[in-house]
């Protein structure tokens, strides 16, 4: 697999204009491993949309530790920290490099893929039993607890970035906080979005890690992560309320 592990080790190159960039073969060599990566994330798009259902537990999993690793390398390049540090090497008027769309592309799937695993199929299952598949019934189950637990772990994490962003009570965040939070509003947007649509149950069930990070950031300063915001209140708050 490919993970462009060059990228964290050419911080001068953040600093370069676009014309030394393209002149640096190394930037190329990085730039070339990152689009197969986004071809990768097509061909497993295709892959999951198409022949998901026909897919063994095995493989759906494996499918979905590689959506991870390329992931865990986006979000690690475009983490705060790191979206900070290179702003200070390029002008104010230009973002700083980051890997931003293959981290959203992957989350859209990742997401995709894990709702898709957490679906509970209750006539599905009793018709296995029937016919004496109850052990491809016990490997989705256990598909469908393992897919759980990945879905809480990735929205937490994403939303607990985000929250650790929010000034303090009385605070005003830095303008290089506004950056990194325009930066990273699109991943933010999608990641509420799919909660929205999350399992009523899972949400339910994991709502006591997930309340606290929800509402440090119904101040956020960008409007668009407000409105996810409000989707998901109205979809997944509101009907637990009395």
């Amino acid at each position: 697999m490919l993970l462009c592990p060059h990228l964290q080790k050419t911080p001068e190159a953040d600093g370069a204009d676009k014309t030394e960039e393209e002149e640096n073969p190394m930037m190329e060599t990085v730039r070339s491993k990152c689009i197969t990566q986004l071809l990768l994330l097509g061909a497993i798009d295709s892959i999951q949309k198409r022949y998901w259902s026909k897919l063994q537990a095995t493989q759906q999993i494996a499918i979905m530790d590689i959506l991870l690793s390329l992931l865990e390398f986006a979000s690690s390049y475009n983490s705060p920290s790191n979206l900070r540090t290179r702003m200070h090497h390029i002008p104010p008027e230009r973002p700083p490099l980051n890997l931003l769309r293959q981290e959203l592309a992957g989350t859209t799937i990742y997401l995709e893929i894990l709702h898709k695993s957490t679906v509970h199929n209750g006539a599905n299952g009793s018709s296995e039993e029937t016919n004496g598949s109850g052990v491809e019934s016990d490997q989705q189950e256990k598909l469908r607890s393992l897919a759980e637990g990945k879905l809480v772990s990735f929205c937490g994490n994403i939303l607990k970035e985000a929250s650790d962003l929010q000034p303090s009570n009385g605070e005003t965040a830095s303008a290089d906080i506004h950056r990194v939070l325009d930066l990273r509003a699109p991943v933010i947007i999608k990641v509420l979005h799919g909660m929205c649509i999350m399992d009523a149950q899972i949400f339910k069930k994991h709502l006591r890690e997930f309340y606290p990070l929800i509402t440090k950031l119904i101040c956020c300063d960008q409007m668009d992560v407000r409105g996810a915001l409000g989707d998901l209140f109205s979809k997944q708050l509101t009907p637990l309320m009395p």
